[in-house]
């Protein structure tokens, strides 16, 4: 009788133990699964938070090549550009053609008489 006792707790502890590595099996299986898709997540976080930090500063640097007049942008657009700051920088008289000559002289020149 103790024999067959012995051998039921033996195979209730087997069965216990078996029982036991299933569980922890779906545990890990379950925790793994979990881990793997917060990695993808944070993967992918990483990777937008990247491309945003990275167009944000290519902006910044064409805004400050755009105010320093360093912006390597078609010749086209520069030259515009440089003809609108040209103009801008014109006194108004002469963009509209308005001079009129010195009142000291009849040519504009003091001394050409």
């Amino acid at each position: 009788m103790a024999s067959q006792q012995s051998h039921e707790l033996k195979s209730q502890a087997q069965d216990a133990t078996a029982h036991a590595q299933e569980k922890t099996e779906g545990v890990m299986s379950q925790v793994s699964q979990t881990a793997s898709g917060a990695a993808q997540q944070a993967t992918q976080f990483l990777q937008q938070t990247g491309e945003q930090v990275k167009s944000m500063a290519q902006g910044a640097a064409e805004a400050v090549k755009s105010t320093l007049g360093m912006n390597n942008v078609d010749s086209t657009e520069t030259t515009s550009t440089t003809t609108t700051t040209a103009a801008t920088t014109t006194s108004p008289a002469v963009a509209a053609g308005t001079t009129s000559p010195s009142p000291n002289t009849a040519s504009g020149f003091a001394g050409s008489h």
